[in-house]
């Protein structure tokens, strides 16, 4: 199987559509480092879903058969409670309940599962949001529709909920917040004085580096933009450990197979 030489990153938002917060970043291995090739937003996830699933390959130019990894910033999956407690669902497997969640809207799924608003994933670590926080579950609903939806529309692999062997298009959850403290990135999200825009750029440099600095500069700039400049970094530094979640080994194998896992730089973890 062909090696991953591009990659990309999704701060991905559950608002209200069309969006001003939701963009993606697409990257290239160049050197031994990645390089930003494309930065984009997107007013409507289905927008997001064609560009993931074909679209970022008019902007980075690859040849045929390139493999693409995204890093993608929402949860993949419930806590295992959630998923017990949901009426009516065939099966408990991650299948079943994102074709069960892909049909219902967020407010619906929350009221649902009363009393699992904090819960979180056996497998989270590093002080992720729970899925159903009310500062989250409108993400968790839509991203989680997202990727029901992308299935549907192309032959992707979602790691470690969905694996399909061979596809060219693999997806991993990823937190851009935990991997800036896992790398020592410094740096607000956003300028907080005149000036510091133009001090940013060094923050990055150590991890990636730009195609054009009009995508630095935004990269520098914008809040969401930056976090997606971030998912692409952390795809592209677990592109060799796709089995971080067994080789770990914290949670059972089920369980990682139905909640999802957030991919972290093995060098945080020691790997």
């Amino acid at each position: 199987m062909n090696p991953f030489r591009y990659f990309g990153g999704i701060d991905f938002s559950g608002a209200k559509e069309p969006l001003s917060n939701l963009w993606s970043a697409v990257g290239e291995e160049r050197d031994g480092r990645l390089c930003i090739v494309s930065l984009c937003p997107h007013p409507y996830r289905a927008d997001l879903a064609s560009f993931v699933a074909e679209g970022w390959r008019r902007h980075a130019n690859p040849g045929p058969g390139a493999r693409v990894l995204w890093g993608a910033d929402f949860p993949f999956g419930l806590p295992a409670d959630a998923v017990s407690a949901l009426p009516d669902l065939r099966e408990r497997s991650w299948r079943a309940m994102a074709s069960w969640v892909a049909d219902r809207p967020p407010d619906e799924i929350r009221d649902a599962l009363p009393g699992l608003g904090k819960a979180p994933r056996r497998t989270d670590t590093g002080g992720a949001l729970a899925p159903l926080d009310l500062r989250l579950y409108r993400q968790t609903v839509e991203g989680i529709r997202f990727l029901w939806e992308l299935r549907d529309a192309a032959e992707v692999s979602i790691a470690p909920v969905l694996p399909r062997e061979g596809a060219e298009t693999v997806l991993i959850e990823v937190y851009p917040s935990g991997a800036v403290k896992d790398l020592g990135i410094k740096g607000s999200r956003v300028p907080s004085r005149p000036g510091e825009v133009r001090a940013r750029p060094a923050a990055f440099r150590p991890f990636l580096s730009f195609d054009h600095p009009c995508m630095e500069a935004t990269a520098c700039t914008l809040e969401d933009a930056r976090d997606a400049c971030i998912a692409c970094l952390a795809a592209y530094l677990c592109r060799d450990d796709l089995d971080q979640p067994f080789r770990l080994d914290r949670a059972p194998r089920d369980v990682v197979e139905l909640e999802g896992w957030i991919y972290r730089p093995p060098a945080a973890l020691g790997g």
